[in-house]
């Protein structure tokens, strides 16, 4: 009987970041087993810390006097050692601790839940998952941007890949961006012979629900997992099938520490496990065209019919041609119109010079909201004693209409139609009108049954002309997700757009504008034809983290520049371009001048007050450009 457990102790800090050895009290050595939660202490201080059991030994390589395990908070096993293997290496690839990943591994515990469970299905964990012998197909799947009777079309392609999954024994994990995807994923899977094996895994549930789905993944049946991004790290067993849908929404991204992607955690599981990978969307984003341009995925189209698109380039935002398709559409059923922006303005200019209007807190741009409030787009700050900087003026002009001002326009251009606003403050998830015009801002569009009459997008030029290198892709992006919500013989219409991107967009060839937008990418040397890290921290502590990486050869090292809060310099940000082949090396490194550099140190958010880490790294951060 083991007499020795190896200890991940549940702390951010990065000192703490390896397995401990500790002895095992006789009370607990018939009960203990791997993946239990414990707490241990640590250090000359009473304090106790939580972490999870990861291994049991005989011996110990330590050679003084174990301390011993304080506390087993519970015998279930809850850290398989897939999962274990699966944080371990995205923590080693985000140059970030273990503990940082465990956090969206391990949902927070429900006593209650866990007893019952413990009590009824302890004995039918298996806690191995069999590896496949031979490494299934990875593919990238582009489905056309259609609804069918019921269903989008995305979702009939999800239902016939589970169902054939889980026939044979298999278990899936299905990841979705948001809420919306996951509800209508789910009502649809629950309507299915899937339905049996369905794990509603759902980030905005109770905890006890959420604990709940966690601890019915430990089981040996085969499961259907469905979720956001934290799905991925679902403790299934026999894993048959990952599923990641529409991986170029931000969502898919871990706002804090470790800043991992769902399809960098995807890939990574699935190297493991040897299961099968799909990314699926009706668009294709430039890493998923990366990794099909280098023969790492396989490409592939779900047959469907395609919905009439057309574009034009007209000064006029709501020209002729949009009138008519309007018009036209609402004989047979409902429109949708999707707008750059929610408010009555998109922007407010002066009066007086036509300046732009900016605000008098950070300096961002200004706009009306729904209630007709002045306020800011970065900081949110209400900005009733609005005065320009150039003129001195007071009083302001609107610029493009929002999503509250189209919506009256149209009311008054087509009286009796009903109006539906959606958008980020007030976002409907169904309609069951057969005759309304729906203006909302993207990824606030509501379904209809049977899908749109006609989709019509406003504003394009706008969507294009944001300060971002992702601008053209991500547009690309949410006007596909919008015309998939038209049915089989609605017409869909953009506004504003012309050129390349207007051909791939009418003649539906995703991959082709994928290429496109990948190539223009590798000549600029941005991601993701490299990765791009970036490392913030005081500007002391930041040159001594950069001083052994400026002579490192194949480094690029950016900076480093002030981060401004406020009109005051509140840290400082280098980037780091670097090759996929120079990832691990970078991690390491980075982490040990972390250990090295801020021992000992502490810094504090400047919004929250709360300590926060001295050095901040995100190995992959293409938001800045």
């Amino acid at each position: 009987m083991p007499g020795i457990a190896r200890v991940s102790i549940d702390s951010p800090l990065p000192q703490l970041d390896r397995l401990f050895d500790y002895a095992i009290p006789d009370t607990i050595r018939d009960s203990i087993q791997m993946g239990a939660r414990v707490k241990v202490p640590f250090g000359r201080g009473k304090s106790l810390y939580d972490g999870f059991v990861i291994a049991l030994e005989q011996t110990s390589e330590f050679e003084g006097k174990l301390a011993e395990i304080a506390q087993l908070v519970s015998p279930a096993p809850v850290l398989t050692p897939e999962v274990y293997q699966l944080v371990r290496a995205v923590a080693d690839r985000q140059a970030s601790t273990a503990s940082d990943v465990l956090r969206l591994a391990v949902p927070p515990r429900s006593v209650a839940v866990e007893k019952r469970w413990v009590a009824e299905n302890q004995n039918q964990v298996s806690g191995v998952s069999k590896k496949h012998d031979v490494e299934r197909e990875r593919t990238s799947v582009l489905v056309a941007p259609v609804t069918g009777p019921e269903w989008p079309a995305w979702v009939t392609m999800a239902i016939e890949k589970s169902l054939r999954e889980v026939s044979n024994g298999q278990s899936v994990i299905i990841c979705v961006p948001d809420y919306r995807d996951q509800k209508v994923l789910l009502s649809a899977l629950e309507k299915s012979p899937a339905a049996e094996f369905l794990v509603d895994y759902s980030s905005d549930q109770k905890t006890s629900a959420k604990y709940k789905a966690f601890l019915e993944c430990l089981g040996s049946s085969p499961t259907l997992v469905v979720g956001s991004r934290s799905a991925i790290y679902a403790p299934v067993q026999n894993l048959g099938l990952i599923l990641v849908w529409d991986d170029g929404d931000s969502s898919h991204t871990e706002p804090s520490s470790p800043y991992s992607h769902t399809r960098e955690v995807a890939l990574i599981r699935q190297r493991q496990s040897g299961c099968g990978l799909i990314f699926a969307g009706h668009v294709r984003s430039t890493e998923i065209q990366r990794l099909v341009e280098i023969g790492y995925l396989k490409a592939e189209s779900f047959d469907q019919d395609i919905p009439n698109i057309s574009a034009v380039d007209r000064e006029v935002r709501v020209d002729g041609v949009a009138w008519s398709t309007i018009r036209d559409a609402l004989k047979v059923g409902s429109v949708l119109v999707q707008v750059a922006a929610r408010g009555t303005a998109v922007s407010s200019y002066c009066s007086g010079c036509s300046e732009r209007a900016a605000c008098n807190q950070c300096n961002g741009p200004i706009w009306v909201d729904g209630a007709g409030q002045v306020r800011c787009r970065w900081c949110n700050q209400t900005n009733l004693n609005f005065r320009c900087r150039t003129c001195g003026a007071n009083k302001l002009r609107t610029g493009t209409a929002g999503s509250s001002r189209t919506a009256a326009d149209f009311g008054r251009a087509f009286p009796g139609v009903q109006i539906i606003e959606s958008n980020g403050d007030h976002r409907i998830e169904l309609i069951e009108s057969d005759r309304a015009i729906v203006v909302s801002t993207p990824g606030a569009e509501p379904r209809v049954l049977g899908g749109y009459a006609a989709v019509v997008i406003l504003d394009a030029n706008q969507a294009l002309n944001r300060d971002s290198l992702r601008a053209s892709e991500d547009a690309f992006r949410q006007w596909a997700n919008a015309i998939a919500l038209a049915n089989a013989g609605g017409t869909c219409l953009v506004v504003g757009i012309r050129g390349e991107l207007a051909r791939c967009l009418t003649a539906w060839a995703p991959g082709e504008f994928a290429h496109g937008e990948l190539q223009s990418r590798r000549e600029l040397r941005f991601p993701p034809a490299v990765r791009l890290a970036s490392v913030s921290a005081e500007a002391e502590l930041l040159e001594q983290v950069l001083s052994d990486l400026r002579s490192s050869p194949g480094i690029e090292v950016l900076g480093p520049m002030p981060v401004y809060e406020k009109n005051l310099i509140i840290t400082w940000r280098a980037f780091l371009k670097y090759e996929y082949s120079q990832g691990e090396w970078l991690a390491k490194h980075l982490r040990a001048a972390t250990l090295v550099h801020s021992s000992g140190q502490s810094a504090f958010s400047a919004k929250s007050g709360r300590a926060v880490r001295p050095i901040r790294v995100k190995m992959d951060d293409s938001e800045v450009i």
